[in-house]
């Protein structure tokens, strides 16, 4: 693998069978469609993958099949998201282990911490760690929102590859590439703004709607990468609607799985506690993106 890590990062769900297992065939299969749309990488196990819904033996399979699926053809990031330092870290030495690329972790959740306990409880992560590391700003989830220097605190340990910011801020990518400089990227990871994101400097996009929509997200990357501005927002009319759609909805990851159901990729459900998608909804996204379709061939 010889382009940078960099570009649009497919988020997988995590599909089932009827029995709740995971489907794994499913997995492997998605892959490949969503690889042949040219996106640079996947990263496996993140929220939209229902990771802490997943047994650790479970964890393991899906990675070894994330890998072996990809085949060196793009980057695999993994999501390694736990409570304390301890359990991320040997959760990234298990992704080094069975071959990913680079690993995403968050700060403890549930803790309401301040950044600074959260920077040092991840600085010993980063230090240590065997992988690049993206850092996931989500104060939604989190409940602690890292501001560029905090996270600039954390670059001089080498391993701060990525930042995958979230928090909605709509001037927080402009002031992360500002602060951060050249030597860390900066992915969107709201997926409803990615277009302002772009224009604002970020490296790329880890986007769960590029499960659904690859080809079109990696094509609205494209256009904006190489500074073709006005194509970019043509599309994003049609685009940036469904993605509105998709992440305006608490029961996201659910109606994601049923659109791909619908378009002849089962994934089966979500499991409890997460919600279902109300059939209305479900509804409009394909609406959505049928419309998107008739105006913009991928």
């Amino acid at each position: 693998m010889t382009n940078p890590m960099r570009g649009v990062f497919a988020v997988p769900t995590t599909p089932y069978t009827e029995d709740g297992d995971q489907n794994l065939d499913a997995l492997g299969g998605r892959i490949e469609e969503v690889l042949a749309a040219g996106v640079s990488g996947l990263l496996g196990l993140g929220a939209t993958g229902e990771a802490l819904a997943l047994s650790a033996a479970e964890r393991q399979a899906q990675i070894k099949t994330i890998v072996s699926a990809v085949d060196g053809r793009a980057h695999v990031a993994i999501g390694c998201m736990a409570y304390t330092p301890a359990e991320i870290s040997a959760h990234i030495s298990d992704a080094a282990g069975w071959g990913a690329d680079a690993v995403m972790v968050t700060p403890p959740f549930y803790g309401g911490l301040e950044p600074d306990a959260v920077i040092a409880a991840l600085r010993p992560v980063l230090t240590t760690s065997e992988l690049p590391v993206m850092v996931y700003n989500n104060p939604h989830s989190t409940g602690t929102d890292l501001l560029p220097n905090h996270l600039a605190a954390l670059q001089d340990t080498g391993r701060l590859w990525s930042v995958k910011e979230t928090s909605g801020e709509p001037t927080r990518i402009r002031e992360l590439r500002s602060r951060l400089g050249e030597d860390t990227d900066i992915f969107v990871g709201a997926d409803g703004i990615a277009l302002e994101g772009f224009a604002q400097g970020a490296s790329g996009w880890v986007a769960a709607s590029a499960w659904l929509l690859p080809e079109h997200c990696q094509r609205l990357w494209e256009l904006a990468d190489s500074g073709e501005w006005a194509g970019a927002v043509e599309l994003w009319r049609s685009l940036g609607q469904a993605l509105g759609l998709i992440e305006g909805d608490s029961a996201f990851i659910s109606l994601i799985k049923q659109a791909l159901g619908r378009r002849g990729r089962e994934q089966g459900p979500v499991r409890p506690p997460l919600p279902t998608a109300d059939p209305e909804a479900l509804a409009a996204l394909l609406d959505a993106i049928a419309g998107l379709e008739r105006t913009h061939t991928a």
